[in-house]
């Protein structure tokens, strides 16, 4: 486990990041964790295998075990309009007759799209962003300008919101909650969106994430001080508060698309979970995960890949492709998972369904504009992250 130990070591000795933490599985077994530097750059506190950090777009993993749990318990169908789980008539303006559903939206096959705005706020709704004179209609352009209904992938944060109120109507309590009962409470882990249900000590022992300026010093981006935060931590308008909250009225609220706070051994047991090692999903919920969805076409063009960081998914994963613009060369065969990048933070969880083998990190900072990567449309250190985790684990042809 070489490799991916000394690529973290470096990545925080040359300061491209304060720190780091990484880990390898193999079924449900660890095979290898370890972090590097701090965890709190103003008191050099250290980084710690227990630390949690914001890991952004690996939330969205969370959101789709928990919606798909409620798809086991038949309280949510993949295939049925999700207008009927979510209080308010979804359809894209240019095709009005033609059902959204969560199906498509897990896999960012819905026309929707991410506009200035996608953030929860207690006093106002989700409905906002997609009903012509809404509150954050922002002109339409949530709605991807596509020449068909779909099939085209768009990758959107704030879709997200759409899953996680379903989930409320359909579960009858906040996502946060039953997040924690469907998800991490079955897979034994304490970990939570927007800081809900973490416990003082995990708070005690959390990540502040960072960008690197100009002069060299960090700049906190999110989580400064975070056993000072409210759990969990929300937005709200003047005068409100949680209690206020209308269930089933804004699934933005918890951040679904990017607010879940977890550890590297946290994201652990997720990955295990995505490759059956760990029995969360019936298997036949897995296999739908697994199956292609989508994958990249450029003649006729069939999505956004974001200079190449997409090129292919599942139901709710990413699916890490090998080829050309794999950003692990030499990978023998597909993995699925999902990258982390927001505030600063750059993170990945990825596993072999195949070989049950996995790995999952994150670095709680970063340059303003990090090096591009040499292979793929992520940056370069995550290149070397993943790279150096996949030889460990005998996942490539060297």
């Amino acid at each position: 486990m070489k490799r991916l130990a000394e690529t973290l070591g470096a990545v925080v000795a040359r300061r491209d990041a304060p720190g780091g933490a990484a880990i390898l599985f193999s079924g449900q077994d660890i095979l290898w964790s370890g972090t590097a530097g701090v965890r709190d750059a103003s008191r050099a506190s250290p980084l710690l295998l227990t630390s949690k950090a914001r890991v952004a777009s690996i939330s969205k993993v969370a959101t789709a075990l928990t919606l798909l749990k409620l798809v086991e318990a038949g309280q949510i169908d993949l295939d049925r309009d999700i207008s009927d789980a979510l209080g308010f008539h979804l359809r894209h303006p240019k095709f009005p007759k033609s059902p959204i559903t969560p199906r498509m939206i897990l896999c960012h096959t819905a026309g929707i799209r991410d506009g200035e705005n996608y953030r929860g706020v207690v006093g106002e709704t989700l409905e906002g962003f997609f009903v012509p004179g809404g509150k954050n209609w922002n002109d339409g352009k949530h709605w991807a300008d596509t020449a068909q209904p779909f099939g085209f992938f768009t990758y959107s944060n704030l879709a997200m919101g759409l899953l996680a109120q379903a989930c409320e109507h359909a579960g009858g309590d906040r996502f946060d909650r039953l997040a924690q009962k469907l998800v991490f409470t079955p897979l034994g882990i304490d970990c939570g969106f927007n800081w809900s249900g973490i416990g003082d000590q995990a708070a005690q022992e959390a990540a502040t994430l960072y960008r690197r300026k100009a002069d060299g010093d960090w700049e906190v981006q999110v989580d400064g001080s975070p056993a000072t935060l409210p759990r969990p931590n929300i937005a709200t308008d003047a005068g409100l508060s949680l209690s206020d909250y209308a269930l089933g009225s804004n699934g933005l609220l918890f951040s679904p698309q990017g607010g879940l706070r977890a550890s590297t051994l946290d994201l652990s047991r997720i990955g295990m979970a995505l490759s059956g090692a760990v029995a969360l999903l019936k298997p036949a919920t897995r296999a739908l995960v697994l199956k292609p969805h989508w994958t990249y076409r450029a003649q006729p063009l069939n999505g956004d890949t974001s200079g190449g960081a997409f090129q292919g998914f599942g139901l709710g994963v990413h699916r890490l492709i090998p080829g050309e613009q794999c950003p692990v060369a030499g990978l023998k065969s597909e993995m699925v998972g999902h990258y982390g990048e927001a505030y600063g933070l750059l993170a990945g969880l990825w596993v072999d369904p195949v070989s049950t083998r996995g790995f999952a990190y994150f670095i709680t900072g970063s340059l303003y504009g990090p090096a591009a990567g040499l292979r793929s449309g992520v940056y370069r250190v995550e290149e070397e992250m993943m790279q150096a985790a996949a030889e460990d684990l005998g996942l490539v042809d060297l």
